[in-house]
């Protein structure tokens, strides 16, 4: 028996970049939008003074994902 491997048409390393940098883009996106639709409570609070990582998750996230696409722009 022989088995063929085919091969993956991105490596796992790039996959993971693009997953990590749309997890935390998300995540600055949450934390910067959120308190505006809540109510006055000590959840909003926490949010808002989540601002410095929120936006330091979303630029991350923004450069795993050019990062992500520039590497596959290469290999094509």
């Amino acid at each position: 028996m022989s088995s063929q491997r085919s091969k993956p048409s991105a490596p796992p390393l790039n996959n993971d970049m693009l997953v990590r940098g749309v997890i935390l883009v998300l995540i600055g996106l949450i934390l910067i939008i959120a308190p505006h639709f809540m109510s006055a409570t000590p959840t909003r609070e926490l949010f808002e003074h989540a601002r410095i990582p929120a936006w330091f998750s979303l630029v991350l996230g923004a450069a795993f994902v050019g990062q992500y696409a520039l590497r596959r722009r290469k290999q094509k």
